[in-house]
């Protein structure tokens, strides 16, 4: 299968287009690079704005998968986030339209949901509360604008990510930030009471999930990408401690418009591509801490 991945130097991008080069396809990666971090880059990288593909850069190609994104929600209440996600997403739905690509599937993100009891399935309503999650229900909305002009045997997906995590995930998300708090010995930092819940799914289990839709044969309109169960974040803090062996626990300020919890109904992926095994988090935590210090330090971030 030829395949192009954009953000394809991000967390999920760079496990993502490992995992399906090494199954033998063909991808061609692709990242703009404005998010400077030390994890490893995918071969061949196409270092280059979104923006500039054109059609011709996705004729031929079977699966474009879109994971470029500003993805920080406390930063996209900045001028000109919302803007730049949204712009960026509407180019790139144009151009897979105007090429002879077979299908899209495009990144969004469990912050559509907003402020809802869960599990959250993917026909509950969008409510967001963050520019960023207003932007992904943008371009969700363009998806469904689109998808009935596409000519007979094209498609268009979306697939919306809960918390995922990994050794080579940035240090600005809540478990790498405690996992090397921990492992440097300083205090784990909770935002507000510690009561918010969160659908954690480790990357090998996202990339999983990922390559399963991939290689079925028809891409639902939107899906679910996460664990089905929510830890709230005083026991995440209480299990990196565990898998650290060391460590204390402070609290701050709440994040504005925190949402309370999120977890994802993961039925209409089990149904659709059958059940994934998930790690135990206690497990998942130790492998990322001991894989995260073996290299992660080694690229470039400091202990």
């Amino acid at each position: 299968m030829k395949l192009l991945i954009t953000g394809a130097a991000g967390f999920i991008g760079s496990a993502l287009t490992h995992a399906l080069r090494t199954g033998g396809h063909t991808v061609t990666a692709v990242d703009d690079l404005s998010v400077t971090s030390p994890r490893p880059r995918p071969d061949q990288l196409q270092v280059r704005d979104v923006r500039t593909l054109m059609p011709h850069d996705l004729d031929d190609t079977d699966t474009v998968v879109h994971l470029a994104a500003h993805k920080s929600v406390p930063r996209s209440f900045e001028v000109g986030a919302f803007e730049h996600n949204t712009a960026v997403d509407r180019h790139l739905i144009h151009a897979f339209t105007a090429s002879t690509a077979r299908r899209l599937l495009l990144a969004s993100s469990c912050e559509v949901y907003g402020q809802q009891t869960g599990p959250l399935a993917e026909s509950a309503p969008h409510a967001p509360r963050s520019p960023y999650a207003a932007a992904k229900v943008s371009t969700e909305h363009l998806a469904y604008i689109y998808r009935p002009s596409l000519e007979r045997g094209r498609q268009l997906g979306i697939v919306r990510f809960f918390n995922t995590f990994g050794p080579h995930e940035d240090a600005d998300a809540v478990v790498p930030a405690f996992l090397d708090a921990a492992a440097r010995d300083r205090p784990l930092t909770i935002e507000g009471d510690g009561t918010q819940a969160r659908d954690l799914t480790h990357i090998d289990d996202a990339v999983t999930m990922l390559t399963r839709i991939i290689h079925a044969p028809a891409l639902l309109p939107v899906v679910n990408c996460g664990s089905g169960r929510a830890v709230t974040i005083n026991a995440l803090a209480d299990a990196v401690l565990r898998a650290a062996g060391r460590g204390t626990v402070t609290h701050t300020a709440a994040r504005p418009n925190e949402i309370s919890s999120f977890t994802a109904d993961t039925t209409l992926f089990t149904r659709t591509y059958g059940p994934i095994e998930h790690r135990p988090l206690d497990q998942a935590l130790s492998d990322t801490l001991q894989e995260r210090a073996r290299t992660w330090t080694l690229t470039g971030t400091p202990r």
